[in-house]
């Protein structure tokens, strides 16, 4: 059979309706030109009939020539003009239909409502009364956010999905794929209970700052290297929390993990500098001094200050750890001190020492009381050398200590939950033992949401195993655009799993044609489909389900928008205030502006 048969007729009804859409063209042009310059035009069939003669008088009712070629260029000009753009659209869908085939063919393979049951407004209010005490006698259709974390909305129905109290999450997404936008800003917004989140740069202070004190939240920002220009108005003792040479320990290793990775001798000399800033730390902290003795300490190698103060507050053994290791070789000391000095870099800037030593400001953050209430934390912190991540680490690790303790105390779960949204965590609060905290605090109401730009990034700050064990113990996952990493996008090829997958082929004969379907199994998508995730779109792992696609919700397509859109405006205004010198931070502003003890 002819294959261009079918097509034959098709084509001669396209150059008909071609032909009738050109003359109706030509007609208009005339009558326009004869507005303009005058003239009668005959009516279209009379038009066609005259064109068709060849008679241009009756054609153009003896409208001026000059005009009709005027308009006639103008036509031209439009109608070019309409095909470039019809050609450009054309050729955008088409493009936007290939990108999006993979996925509209996926979508009947992966994850239906059925398989995310508690994770659907049903089960995720279902499983918020049974978490949740206060919950249990409220209305399970008017819960909200009380219900849970929102995820997006499943694919392709638009069903939204909540992840549950007692749930921890991992976002895997590149720059600009939407982790501040549509995951750490409507969770710091939307969380019942308090919030601690982690950042950068100023976007999520300067979109939920506002707004949460609005909501009648108390609003800390902890700002020591200006990004957004906060002025102090508190302070926080690091020192606080050390009660023990564990809690010594724990505190030296935030600042050692500023230097794990780099080439500073090896393992020896980490252990050793860890084990000198963790007695200085135990000193400062049973004699009641600060960060900035430490230091001071740090830069004298022989003070016999720290050894006797340990040995005066109980702690023999440390003191003479300590002074075993100042009468060491000279060489060998100094090496030691040097690492401990490179690890606690961030204490010789005096602005950053302001923030977590007494005599800026009477109020003091007390760490036990966040977990007991609803107020918001923004930690902010650069990620250069010498910045405040290790205090940033500090900080979160004494207040989750201190949520686990709360936890304890009101029968093993808190509610309201505490609220981690640790956006760059991998940069500026890299808490070592992070992995091993995700596989019990959702059992005790702490709900994290660890954000990461790549797989690998994760794998540099906690190593292979760390990584891998962060990636078990979290619940929920959430993969975004922009995964470049080829064993990521494969592993997560071969989780989606394979479909069987319907072909036709069609034999044509003398007889005619006859067609057979056969099935074969492959890939639902395959690794570049997961790299080429398109930004709005995130792939959803949830424990026991079924691999999900979702549609990812921006603040602004939410019911504040209008709201976080002013905040927005007016942090912006106040931080280029401050930076240009126009408000000095706590100095020019007036008391009633909503950023000034922010």
């Amino acid at each position: 059979m002819n294959g261009r048969g079918p097509v034959l007729p098709w084509v001669i009804l396209g150059g008909l309706w071609g032909s009738i859409g050109v003359g109706w063209l030509a007609w208009m042009t005339v009558r326009l030109a004869a507005v303009v310059g005058g003239g009668h035009p005959p009516a279209f069939g009379a038009f066609v009939t005259a064109v068709l003669a060849g008679d241009a008088t009756r054609a153009t009712g003896a409208t001026p020539a000059g005009w009709v070629v005027v308009f006639a260029v103008l036509a031209l000009a439009a109608a070019t003009a309409l095909a470039v753009v019809a050609v450009r659209a054309v050729r955008r869908a088409r493009r936007r239909r290939r990108r999006s085939a993979p996925w509209r063919l996926a979508l009947p393979s992966l994850a239906d409502p059925a398989d995310l049951a508690t994770l659907t407004p049903a089960g995720a209010a279902d499983r918020a009364r049974a978490l949740r005490p206060s919950l249990s006698d409220a209305d399970a259709r008017r819960l909200g956010d009380d219900a849970g974390l929102l995820l997006g909305d499943l694919l392709p129905r638009g069903l939204p999905l909540r992840a549950s109290w007692e749930d921890v999450l991992l976002a895997v997404m590149a720059p600009r794929a939407g982790k501040t936008t549509a995951l750490a800003i409507p969770m710091t917004l939307a969380a019942p209970g308090p919030v601690l989140a982690t950042g950068n740069k100023a976007d999520l202070w300067a979109a939920t700052a506002q707004v949460r004190a609005g909501d009648g939240r108390r609003v800390w920002t902890f700002d020591p290297q200006a990004i957004a220009h906060a002025p102090q108005t508190w302070w926080w003792n690091p020192l606080a929390a050390v009660h023990a040479v564990e809690d010594a320990d724990r505190l030296a290793g935030h600042f050692l993990q500023e230097i794990r990775g780099e080439k500073t001798g090896g393992d020896f000399w980490q252990a050793a500098a860890g084990d000198l800033l963790a007695a200085l730390f135990l000193a400062a902290a049973t004699s009641g001094r600060t960060l900035l003795d430490v230091y001071e300490w740090l830069n004298d190698s022989a003070s016999p200050v720290p050894a006797e103060l340990l040995a005066a507050g109980g702690y023999p053994a440390v003191a003479a750890g300590l002074r075993g290791r100042q009468a060491g070789a000279p060489e060998t000391r100094e090496g030691v001190y040097e690492t401990a000095r490179a690890a606690a870099r961030c204490l010789r800037n005096d602005r950053i020492l302001a923030w977590v030593t007494p005599g800026h400001t009477d109020r003091r953050l007390d760490v036990a009381a966040i977990p007991a209430g609803r107020d918001v934390l923004h930690l902010l912190s650069k990620t250069d050398e010498g910045a405040a991540s290790p205090l940033v680490a500090a900080l979160t690790d004494q207040i989750v200590r201190a949520a686990v303790v709360a936890a304890e105390r009101s029968g093993g779960r808190l509610d309201p939950p505490l609220a981690l949204v640790l956006d760059e965590a991998a940069n500026i609060c890299k808490i070592a033992d992070l992995p091993d905290l995700y596989s019990h605090l959702g059992s005790r109401g702490i709900v994290p949401l660890t954000i990461l730009q790549s797989y690998r990034q994760g794998v540099r700050v906690w190593g292979e195993a760390g990584m891998d064990a962060l990636w078990s113990a979290a619940t929920i996952k959430i993969i975004g655009a922009g995964i470049d990493d080829p064993r990521l996008a494969e592993d997560l090829s071969r989780l989606v799993g394979d479909h069987d997958v319907d072909t036709t082929s069609v034999t044509r004969s003398a007889q005619g044609a006859s067609s057979t379907i056969s099935s074969r199994r492959q890939r639902i998508l395959e690794a570049a489909d997961i790299r080429a995730i398109p930004k709005g779109r995130a792939l959803l792992l949830a424990t026991g389900s079924r691999i999900a696609a979702i549609a990812l919700r921006p603040w602004y397509t939410g019911p504040r928008a209008t709201e976080i859109t002013a905040a927005i405006r007016t942090a912006e205004a106040t931080l280029t205030a401050r930076a240009t010198g126009a408000h000095p931070a706590g100095e020019e502003e007036t008391d009633d502006s909503p950023l000034t003890h922010l």
